[in-house]
């Protein structure tokens, strides 16, 4: 019986590293929030304003980018109740997908 739960448990294991060393890089937030935060420097200067990035939904997974991550203002026309900066990936690494990250704005 103890056999038993030590090959199970090996199994286990195994499986989890196989899809550990399978499953693609996750972006790093940091540098999404980092995207963000350049992009409203730039219109902070350009425009007079005052804008600051809220902080990024720490839930959100998205696969690491292959290309530059670019930033802009998110479209107003999704109903989005609160200003936004949108942050774009044209290409991940693995599936070459590209995403797009929302990171609202505050004052």
């Amino acid at each position: 019986m103890k056999i038993f739960f030590v090959c199970i448990g090996f199994m286990i294991s195994g499986f989890t590293h196989v899809s550990e060393a399978t499953s693609p890089a996750i972006q790093d937030l940091q540098e999404i929030r980092k995207s963000a935060d350049e992009f409203l420097k730039l219109e902070n200067k350009r425009q007079k304003t005052d804008f600051n990035t809220a902080r990024v939904n720490p839930k959100i997974l998205v696969e690491q980018c292959a290309t530059s991550l670019e930033s802009g203002w998110a479209p107003t026309d999704n109903g989005l109740p609160i200003k936004s900066v949108q942050v774009v990936c044209k290409s991940s690494l693995h599936d070459k997908k590209g995403w797009r990250v929302l990171v609202p704005v505050g004052k």
